[in-house]
């Protein structure tokens, strides 16, 4: 029973992650602020996974450096996104 809680708060904490980062990267513009604000968020949310994955599903606890790794790589590929035009009628 402790399995399928811990898979579904994964699921929606991903789900959490994936909405907050569709409504504010693409607002950002420069590239720097971009990385920081998902490196950061991305060592926040490896920490509550991190938390859920040890509370429910019995794993080890992530340190300070794998949360860091995660986060840069996933900050590294997260600067290529482009922001949208200012001026665009596209939806």
């Amino acid at each position: 029973m402790l399995s399928v809680l811990g898979i579904a708060a994964r699921v929606a904490i991903a789900l959490g992650m994936i909405v907050i980062v569709s409504k504010t990267v693409p607002s950002i513009p420069n590239k720097v602020y971009r990385f920081v604000f998902l490196f950061v968020l991305c060592v926040l949310f490896s920490f509550v996974i991190n938390y859920f994955d040890v509370l429910l599903l019995g794993y080890h606890n992530m340190g300070l450096g794998g949360a860091s790794i995660i986060a840069l790589v996933f900050a590294t590929f997260g600067i290529f996104w482009e922001p949208p035009p200012r001026n665009s009628n596209a939806p």
